[in-house]
């Protein structure tokens, strides 16, 4: 497995928590796994952990180079199956291993160019997107959602294109919690501007115009610039109604979403989004933005609403919810019970072994 970084990094994301249950369930089931990953402040160069080798080489910026430097004249022949996974650049892998390659791909970048990249990097980067991407044009791949799969052949990808479940560690409730009256909000995601915190800072103002007195909950670290720009917009627009928990503990993230009403996610692109997912386990419905990955993760009108990436369609689609917070709770909470990681891992190993040649293989 190749990855740009692992569980640990300090900016690691729901990506590397999907692959290391996936992985380390895998083991159990009796692969050997190598993770290859960039390195960070205080990780080791090798170290097992959960039954999984972590190989760390380079930064960031050198990763994928060390990947090659570091495989090439190795016998790449020693692994059965090799899994490249790409955020947003590749490991160019079936350039230089020598046995089977799958790609696994949670998003494609393509829009998130324009609001995490400056100029002229952004253009650069979404126009040269589809084009590296050309090396993997025959190669199978694992996504986590239909929409990525539609996107990926709209750029020309003719290979396999495996669709596997997500799942999450939070635990379904037996029953739906009890909810602030207020009827609180919540968001959850790194505050970076491809996830359009400014959007739910601003639908927060329109509802608070049309009498709701709940409180907006954004929970999540980013750049400082940015954190206190949206801080500033709070202030403005909601004065007291608008909390910034910044980074919090698992315990009390799980909190938050149980007292809320409602969670709100306004990316411009997703692979799934698994606080969703999250979200619902606790019975708090979602509205989210139609863009690939929450389309998926989001049944409209069931178990919260898919709406135009707007302050005003959040705002009404919220309201809605709000008058039928039974219905659309009792929906969310049912709907998470069918996700799990045993079953992903099983798809995610079905997959794999549809291209290795042997079983209990290394990856």
């Amino acid at each position: 497995m190749l990855n740009w970084r692992d569980p640990w990094h300090p900016r690691s994301g729901g990506a590397e928590v999907v692959t290391h249950r996936v992985l380390e369930r895998l083991c159990s089931f009796g692969w050997e796994i190598e993770w290859f990953s960039g390195g960070y402040t205080g990780a080791l160069p090798r170290e097992v952990r959960d039954g999984i080798t972590h190989i760390r080489r380079g930064s960031g910026a050198t990763v994928h180079a060390m990947a090659f430097f570091h495989y090439k004249k190795k016998a790449a022949q020693r692994f059965d199956v090799v899994v490249d996974q790409i955020n947003t650049v590749p490991f160019f892998t079936p350039l230089y291993f020598g046995c089977p390659v799958v790609s696994f791909i949670h998003q494609l970048a393509r829009e998130v160019w324009f609001y995490e990249a400056p100029f002229p990097a952004a253009i650069i980067g979404y126009a040269l997107e589809p084009i590296y991407l050309q090396v993997y044009r025959k190669t199978p791949i694992i996504t986590v959602s239909n929409s990525t799969r539609l996107s990926l052949q709209s750029l020309g990808l003719r290979g396999d294109i495996h669709v596997i479940p997500e799942a999450v560690d939070d635990c379904s409730e037996s029953i739906i919690p009890a909810k602030n009256p207020r009827q609180d909000i919540v968001v959850v995601c790194r505050l970076n501007p491809s996830k359009r915190v400014d959007l739910a800072i601003r639908a927060a103002s329109l509802l608070r115009a049309g009498g709701w007195r709940g409180c907006l909950h954004i929970v999540g670290g980013g750049n400082d610039r940015y954190v206190r720009s949206l801080k500033y917009l709070a202030e403005k627009m909601l004065g007291d109604q608008v909390f910034f928990h910044g980074k919090v503990s698992n315990d009390r993230r799980v909190d938050l979403m149980r007292e809320s009403s409602v969670l709100w996610m306004a990316s411009i692109r997703e692979g799934w989004g698994l606080v969703v997912t999250e979200a619902a386990c606790h019975g708090t419905p979602a509205v989210v933005s139609d863009v690939p990955g929450l389309r998926d993760s989001v049944k409209n009108g069931l178990t919260g609403r898919v709406v135009t990436a707007t302050p005003t369609a959040f705002a009404t689609a919220t309201g809605e919810i709000l008058q039928k917070c039974d219905y659309y709770a009792a929906n969310a909470l049912r709907d998470s019970r069918q996700y799990s990681w045993g079953k992903t891992a099983l798809a995610f190993e079905e997959v794999i072994s549809q291209y290795t040649a042997t079983t209990g293989a290394r990856v």
